[in-house]
């Protein structure tokens, strides 16, 4: 008997914002080639109907503003190299269900339509349990081109929606697009805080004259009764 989906909560969050994020995107100012990590929003976050995880591609090299040893870049990567792939696994399913990972450089044409081909393996890991929340990867990248990690989840995948690529590029330059996914999300967030903050204005305001009228009715009849 083959496993029963059920999206997720993550999953679904992601699958509105991906129909939302539709809108055609213009083109950014290249940033050297790669799109800038920032861990205080959601521009990392893939995911398809059923998982949803934070990407991280990380390479030696010191980053403007950081003084570690180790550069994060989201799905551009500037240059060749050793290079460590990270997913933050959302959902906590996840953590308690062996997960194989392989990364792979892909043929890759936007004019045709067709889904990117595999050109060959860089390295794999077999499936295990990654219950900290971080599944890691190292692959050696020696030419630019278009690359995905592959995230298998499950001993064996039983459909498509057991297996989760997230694509990403090396060393190409100008194909930084602008974060529409990241900055609806931002605004989704802000709207929601925002409209339970007005919420719980206006019910304070409509409790309170009613809570203070009722404790006000025991001191107007204590003085009617006086005079």
């Amino acid at each position: 008997m083959g496993k029963q989906h059920q999206p997720s909560v993550f999953g679904a969050i992601f699958i509105a914002l991906s129909v939302l994020a539709q809108t055609p995107a213009a083109d950014a100012a290249p940033k050297s080639g790669r799109q800038a990590y920032s861990s205080s929003n959601m521009g990392c976050l893939v995911g398809n109907d059923f998982y949803a995880v934070h990407f991280t591609a990380i390479q030696e090299g010191v980053q403007k503003g950081e003084t570690t040893a180790f550069a994060k870049y989201c799905q551009e990567v500037p240059a060749v190299g050793k290079t460590y792939l990270s997913i933050d696994l959302l959902d906590r399913d996840t953590r308690k269900t062996p997960i194989a990972l392989k990364v792979v450089e892909e043929e890759f044409n936007e004019d045709d339509g067709r889904p990117p081909k595999e050109i060959r393996v860089l390295n794999q890991t077999p499936a295990k349990l990654y219950s900290n929340g971080v599944a890691d990867i190292p692959a050696s990248i020696t030419q630019p081109g278009h690359y995905a990690l592959i995230a298998t989840v499950g001993e064996e995948a039983v459909s498509e929606d057991d297996r989760l690529r997230i694509p990403f590029t090396v060393a190409i330059e100008g194909t930084a697009k602008v974060n529409w996914l990241g900055k609806i999300t931002g605004a989704i967030v802000l709207m929601f805080f925002g409209v339970m903050v007005f919420i719980g204005f206006r019910t304070y305001r409509a409790y309170r004259p009613k809570r203070q009228a009722a404790l006000d009715l025991p001191a107007v009849g204590a003085k009617a009764e006086a005079g």
